[in-house]
């Protein structure tokens, strides 16, 4: 349509996270296991490892949206939030909304409107054109309208609406798009009602699994550079371990590079700001067999030296040793992923195996090599590493039984205090 290309619309429909404090108002339901490697301690969770979480994990929570103890999602199905504003007046709503200690900011997950729209993601509805009245909802309980007024697959839809009133309620700025959750959430519930607010996992909360859903273009917002190229790890992570393909991510965005928003508002400018922020993987992948044949070559080189230089091997405990590359981005690590010298765990790690080393010593011993080739593998290539192993096994996804010395500011951690 001619008429479509202005400032005010959008393609996508952005899930936009918020800091959480735990112990406030607007605490929520949370997994005791966040999955592969989001660790935190106190009670505040900042929006972008809420980010960083949901991107590993694949999946968006389907909430009741509590308010003062109330759901604000009417209705038999709790419901994923979007926003269609555009991407310039989503950042200027973030940012100020976060500085006025509201519950948003301009850290977000950004999705195709066709995608979404062909899954059930729907616009709301914002008040009725009927004089109906919900049940009230008290201690948590649904708020349901007679079918008479709304159909009970619609309700979710329903946002309150009225400008006539002695207090105005208009939520129409927010442009809000919803997608429900028509699973069975009993589970969930009661598990949150039973331990405090607390599941046992990520995947306990009914939600959208986008990577499932074979959703292309996802873009990603946060505010740094150094946020950007942690997610970028990330996405390579997600991909290397085939549990998204290369499609699956569209662009990342880091709000201190862009212009300011009023300059955005220009779609030309916007679309020319997403295509210089897009994320291209191809790279990573797209070094030559020769090229990565002589990294394997050089890297077996230096674990052999490493295990000659080592002597007659010493007895000890059984288990299994490699190297675990830091980076993944690093040529060495791609050249080793794609030579079969390196895997991804499905922790996310990515494993070195070190066959050179004589299946006669201990693994103590063999701990004491890796972290020899650790420091022979940052001065060759600049890249860190370390040992992981595991006891009386030889299998990688096991228990682990120890790691050599790491930074916990490598892309494989996404921990709440340094976000």
């Amino acid at each position: 349509m001619k008429n479509n290309f202005r400032f005010d619309l959008s393609d996508f429909l952005i899930h936009f996270f918020r800091d959480v404090e735990q112990t406030g108002a607007n605490g929520i339901v949370f997994p005791e296991h966040m999955g592969w490697q989001n660790l935190w301690e106190d009670t505040f969770l900042p929006a972008n490892f809420m980010l960083r979480a949901a991107l590993r994990n694949g999946r968006l929570w389907a909430t009741w949206s509590f308010r003062n103890g109330v759901r604000t999602i009417y209705g038999p199905d709790p419901a994923v939030c979007f926003t269609e504003m555009p991407i310039a007046a989503f950042l200027e709503a973030g940012h100020a909304r976060r500085a006025a200690g509201e519950a948003m900011s301009p850290v977000a997950l950004v999705f195709p409107k066709t995608a979404l729209q062909g899954m059930g993601a729907r616009q709301v509805i914002y008040g009725l054109s009927v004089d109906a009245r919900a049940s009230s909802g008290a201690d948590g309980a649904p708020r349901i309208f007679p079918e008479s007024a709304l159909p009970l697959q619609e309700q979710y839809r329903f946002v309150t609406h009225n400008l006539n009133g002695a207090r105005n309620v208009d939520w129409t700025h927010e442009r809000e798009w919803r997608w429900p959750y028509r699973g069975d959430g009993t589970n969930c519930e009661q598990q949150a009602e039973e331990y405090g607010g607390s599941v046992s996992d990520w995947q306990e909360i009914p939600g959208l699994d986008f990577y499932r859903a074979g959703i292309w273009g996802i873009g990603v917002i946060v505010e740094t550079a150094r946020q950007a190229n942690l997610v970028i790890s990330d996405m390579l992570t997600l991909v290397d371990g085939r549990l998204a393909d290369r499609d699956t991510f569209g662009f990342v965005l880091a709000t201190s590079r862009l212009p300011a928003a009023t300059q955005l508002q220009d779609p030309l400018r916007l679309s020319q700001e997403i295509a210089d922020a897009a994320v291209d993987l191809e790279p990573y992948f797209s070094m030559s067999d020769d090229l990565c044949e002589e990294y394997s070559l050089r890297f077996g080189e230096l674990v052999s030296h490493v295990e000659a230089a080592a002597g007659m091997p010493s007895w000890g405990e059984f288990g299994g040793c490699w190297l675990w590359l830091h980076d993944n981005t690093a040529p060495l690590t791609r050249a080793l992923l794609r030579t079969g010298r390196a895997f991804v765990s499905k922790n996310g790690r990515y494993l070195a195996h070190l066959r050179e080393f004589s299946d006669s010593r201990g693994l103590r011993e063999r701990e004491d090599m890796a972290s020899r080739v650790a420091e022979e593998v940052s001065r060759e290539f600049e890249t860190s590493s370390c040992y992981f192993s595991v006891l009386n096994s030889d299998d990688p996804e096991a228990v682990p039984f120890y790691a050599g010395t790491f930074d916990d500011d490598i892309g494989f951690f996404n921990c709440a205090w340094n976000a």
